[in-house]
């Protein structure tokens, strides 16, 4: 399966896409739909830096995609740009050329990710308004056409997982020409192209990505388990009333009030009808293509679409590897070890110099408009002491410096090869090794609360049955009569220091397999003795309101396993606020750092905590916590009485 992904995003911008949402929110669906785009294509970028993202704006004013560029439109800057003055009150000329291949539809780039394209992709809003929009084109069947376009341009030929991702309220009107409709779907199939749609303030959702399509009846024209699902090349055109509904404007005469509200319900009706051919459309097409139809309903558009295409940037894959499995004397068996969890640490960062004009004293940058800079590395000196003090500067060269450990107030040298010999004298052979020494008693190691992590995971060999059969029949025969394994193991290739641990077996929807937790040494294991706590001697009520606290705050019943590191989703979050706003700016490069209200300001809207569970928890709790605050109100310490204690020490 290809590893790099391609995924255009389609974004409606139609005049309904600025209502509220939630109702009586400040957030509307289009602001929603853009930050669910932007934190997918960042999500993008963190996983690889091979994936490539493009976007297309339905609805607007311009003309600018790969099919019908537009000229003195050079960049996403621009774009941008034109966006910006658009939201300032700048008119909006809708250009209905007849020659303009699918007009009214601005595209970003498929392409790899930059920082440009986020920036443009926040300022998109919509330029059309109740006046214009109706006769403006560019609707989301034109935004699908130049989407399959720009994949298959882009795409044909590699090794890509291709996705398109609609997000629309579908609350204008689409003029579907069926054939033309049904060659872009042919073509998305034989591009293994899923559509997902984002249906804001839809009805109904459904996934077809389980459903197997027939290769010999690959067109539109498929039968549905619904009746009342029209065939896209049906659907010519929604503003075209139908007999009744013109007969229903019919009214008599001097009758004001029932003609308003007649109108008032037609107008009502007509926005419904075409709500919902649009959404019978998106169905039929996301289950041509083998994609879904995913409903809002009030919820937040960026945790609907997580559904479908979880956030995975900042995980890490198991990385199994070939190792011998020793389960007895002459009996060796290859099985795979794959390390279950694993900690994450933020990555480090790239220093770099950036490059100035030498006339001018401005900061060079490229093509793209980002910054030029040279890479930069450091060089450590060492001198001797008694020479630098007398002012000789006598660099001591590479063959007489050594490595020393500190023992005491003294340091030890101690050479790699002293080291290296170490590692070797455990080694036993050359290759990754799990050997059972014999066996123990599940409880007792249990219990012992010895278990140390982390967890490595213990499977059959990928091309061997008789290898899998015997991980499977071993982890049986040691869940029935309760015992765990232990072994040693040898993680490094070229042997290094073993560790032993507890082979336990376990069972899962795929079968049985072992897990091994690692047990310390003796000298690993630290005995402390703790001295005698005074008793409490508090009030009932003191005891009530303690007792309260630990209730308020218990977590609730949920899945807590897929919470993301706050210290992570801050980091991710910082990183594209500075792509999307570009900072530093040239003026604030010219100075040694940067002040320190730009510091500031940079890390307020980037907490480092954004544990939902946690605000859930302090908002139900804040009154308990008051009332543990008044029950032990807190007492300032004399500074006579401050001093250094130590656990263990007599009070």
């Amino acid at each position: 399966m290809a590893g790099k992904e391609a995924v255009v995003f389609i974004l409606d911008t139609f005049p309904s896409m600025n209502s509220p949402y939630p109702k009586d929110s400040e957030s509307t669906r289009l602001s929603q739909a853009k930050r669910a785009v932007i934190n997918a294509i960042a999500d993008q970028s963190w996983r690889s830096k091979t994936h490539e993202c493009g976007c297309i704006v339905l609805k607007t004013g311009l003309t600018h995609h790969h099919m019908a560029v537009m000229d003195g439109i050079d960049d996403e800057n621009a774009l941008g740009y034109y966006f910006r003055k658009v939201a300032r009150g700048k008119k909006v000329h809708v250009d209905l050329d007849d020659e303009v291949h699918f007009p009214n539809l601005i595209e970003f780039d498929l392409n790899r990710i930059t920082p440009q394209t986020l920036r443009a992709i926040s300022h998109v809003c919509s330029t059309s308004d109740e006046s214009n929009a109706d006769v403006m084109q560019g609707d989301l069947c034109d935004g699908l056409i130049v989407a399959a376009d720009a994949l298959y341009q882009r795409t044909n030929g590699k090794k890509f997982k291709r996705k398109i991702v609609l997000f629309t309220d579908a609350e204008h009107k689409v003029s579907v020409d069926g054939s033309q409709l049904q060659a872009v779907l042919d073509g998305l199939n034989k591009m293994e192209c899923e559509v997902i749609v984002v249906g804001i303030g839809f009805d109904d959702e459904k996934d077809f990505s389980s459903i197997a399509k027939s290769s010999n009846d690959a067109g539109i024209k498929q039968e549905d388990d619904d009746d009342d699902l029209d065939q896209p090349d049906k659907i010519t055109s929604n503003d075209a009333p139908t007999a009744e509904e013109s007969d229903s404007n019919i009214k008599e005469e001097g009758d004001v009030d029932n003609e308003d509200m007649e109108d008032l319900k037609m107008e009502s009706d007509s926005k419904a009808r075409v709500k919902r051919e649009n959404q019978m459309l998106l169905m039929s097409i996301a289950k041509e293509t083998g994609g879904c139809v995913l409903a809002t309903n009030g919820a937040d558009i960026e945790d609907t679409l997580q559904r479908k295409m979880p956030s995975k940037a900042g995980r890490k894959n198991a990385q199994r590897y070939e190792t011998d499995f020793h389960i007895a004397p002459n009996l060796t068996v290859a099985v795979r070890l794959a390390k279950m969890t694993e900690q994450c640490n933020l990555p480090s960062l790239k220093k770099g110099a950036v490059q100035f004009d030498p006339e001018s004293g401005d900061a060079l940058r490229d093509g793209a408009g980002e910054l030029m800079t040279h890479d930069t590395g450091t060089l450590t000196r060492h001198f001797e002491a008694e020479q630098l003090e007398a002012g000789i500067e006598n660099e001591v060269p590479l063959d007489m410096r050594v490595d020393a450990y500190r023992y005491g107030c003294d340091l030890i040298p101690v050479g790699k090869m002293d080291l290296a010999g170490i590692n070797a004298a455990f080694a036993g052979d050359t290759n990754r090794s799990i050997e059972v020494i014999g066996y123990l008693g599940r409880d007792d190691v249990v219990d012992s609360g010895l278990l140390m992590g982390p967890a490595y995971c213990v499977v059959g060999g990928k091309e061997s049955n008789k290898s899998r059969s015997a991980v499977a029949a071993l982890a049986q025969a040691m869940d029935e009569t309760g015992k765990v394994g232990f072994c040693r193991l040898v993680k490094t290739k070229n042997g290094g220091a073993p560790i032993i641990g507890a082979l336990f077996p376990m069972t899962s929807d795929g079968g049985r397999h072992l897990q091994f937790l690692q047990l310390p040494f003796a000298d690993d294991v630290q005995h402390f003795q703790n001295r005698d706590m005074d008793p409490f001697t508090g009030s009932e009520e003191q005891v009530q309101t303690c007792e309260d606290l630990i209730d308020s705050l218990m977590l609730p019943d949920g899945d807590f396993e897929r919470v993301s590191n706050p210290t992570f989703k801050a980091y991710r979050q910082m990183i594209v606020d500075f792509a999307m706003n570009a900072v530093p700016k040239k003026e604030e490069l010219r100075e040694e750092g940067l002040p320190e209200e730009n510091i500031l300001l940079a890390a307020q809207p980037k907490p480092l905590c954004e544990f939902d569970a946690t605000k859930i928890l302090a908002k139900k709790a804040s009154g308990k916590i008051s009332a543990f605050l008044e029950e032990f109100p807190l007492q300032e310490t004399k500074e006579d009485e401050k001093k250094k204690k130590y656990w263990g020490d007599d009070v």
